[in-house]
């Protein structure tokens, strides 16, 4: 394998790949990017077998095909603290690898292809064409809400519903759920339904042109994204998504509604003398005021902040992680935020005032019960 690169083209996609390969592996071969040389094209892949991604990039010449596994971390490395000088690579019969600049000489040891994992494929493939804008915006309204328990391993991604009308995704870690709704999607396939690990989604989200669509290819066990000279391959998650409509309130008839960055900075400064364990905040509504409490008893810490706020019903008192409202209000687009409440024990829904197009857009946080 003999070729040459320009140390930019090589470094954004070694860029692209190495976001995927494992820092440390018991299967070692992980630790490595596949390198191939075809037809003047370089083709890398990382995978940590649950993940994979492979670009394509056009090499400065080539004058001998071939493929090898190169250690990611060395190369990545070395490649980006070089200029935007030409890179020559030059393999020999024992995989060991000799890259010349005009200014230096590298050697390092490869791994034959053949030990490298095979790309994944497909069976009773479906494929669907999403808006890049719509599906990076949608991924960004619920990847924060994604469960890390190990424990419910269902909810550890995010979940995506395609409907021939409709696409959706969920996601919630059962102290809160964020769930967006585009109506404006159309497609020919049969209706689907998975939960893509967060990694992926990531990774997804990194490679999104801001124009353009992304083709998806699915099956039961897996997904891949298509963005033109990358491919992005996910395993699904396993198990069944939960009934997330049984615990979204219908009946939450008491709205607040406020000024969405005057709340996040009181939640963030009251929050500062909240409890380090539970985070907890007390909201005292009442018409037309919203007054914020923290205490900390351990330290003798103690704030509250008072919001003018539009809100008409009776006064109650309800308990709030700090760190998961304010997930929440940030992921709010307009300038004021409503909160539909029913009593201090149910969950509370937040949305925009104002819902984008044809988008319902909607998260819940559940309270923290308050003590005496």
């Amino acid at each position: 394998m003999k070729f040459t690169m320009l140390q930019s083209s090589l470094l954004d996609a070694l860029q692209k790949v190495s976001g995927v390969v494992p820092a440390r592996s018991t299967t070692p071969i992980l630790e490595n990017i596949l390198f191939e040389i075809e037809d003047s094209r370089l083709r890398l892949t990382g995978t940590d077998l649950e993940v994979s991604i492979t670009t394509e990039v056009n090499a400065e010449s080539m004058e001998t095909p071939g493929a090898l596994a190169l250690p990611a971390r060395v190369i990545t490395e070395m490649i980006r603290s070089l200029p935007d000088i030409p890179i020559h690579f030059d393999v020999d019969h024992t995989n060991r690898v000799k890259i010349t600049t005009d200014q230096g000489l590298y050697q390092v040891s490869g791994i034959g292809k053949d030990n490298f994992p095979d790309r994944p494929t497909f069976s009773d493939e479906r494929k669907v064409i999403v808006d890049n804008a719509l599906l990076g915006r949608m991924f960004k309204k619920t990847l924060f809400a994604v469960s890390s328990e190990e424990l419910r391993p269902a909810l550890m991604g995010v979940f995506l519903q395609i409907m021939s009308n409709e696409f959706r995704m969920v996601a919630t870690d059962g102290h809160r759920l964020s769930k967006i709704v585009d109506r404006s999607f159309k497609s020919d396939e049969s209706s689907a339904k998975m939960i893509v690990p967060p990694k992926a989604v990531q990774i997804a989200m990194k490679n999104l042109a801001e124009e353009g669509t992304t083709e998806l290819t699915l099956d039961e066990t897996g997904l891949r994204f298509d963005f033109g000279r990358t491919m992005l391959y996910t395993r699904l998650v396993e198990g069944e998504y939960p009934d997330y409509e049984r615990v979204i309130p219908r009946d939450n008839d008491k709205k607040l509604m406020v000024d969405k960055n005057l709340l996040i900075a009181s939640v963030k400064r009251v929050s500062l003398f909240s409890s380090a364990l539970t985070h907890q905040i007390r909201f005292s509504i009442e018409p037309g005021k919203l007054i914020i409490n923290s205490e900390d008893m351990d330290v003798g810490g103690e704030a509250h902040e008072e919001l003018a706020v539009d809100y008409t019903e009776e006064a109650m008192e309800i308990g709030y992680n700090a760190q998961y409202l304010t997930d929440i209000l940030r992921h709010v687009d307009t300038d004021e935020v409503i909160f539909h409440l029913k009593s201090p024990v149910r969950a509370a829904l937040v949305m925009p005032n104002v819902q984008e197009g044809e988008e319902d857009f909607i998260m819940l946080i559940m309270p923290i019960k308050l003590g005496s």
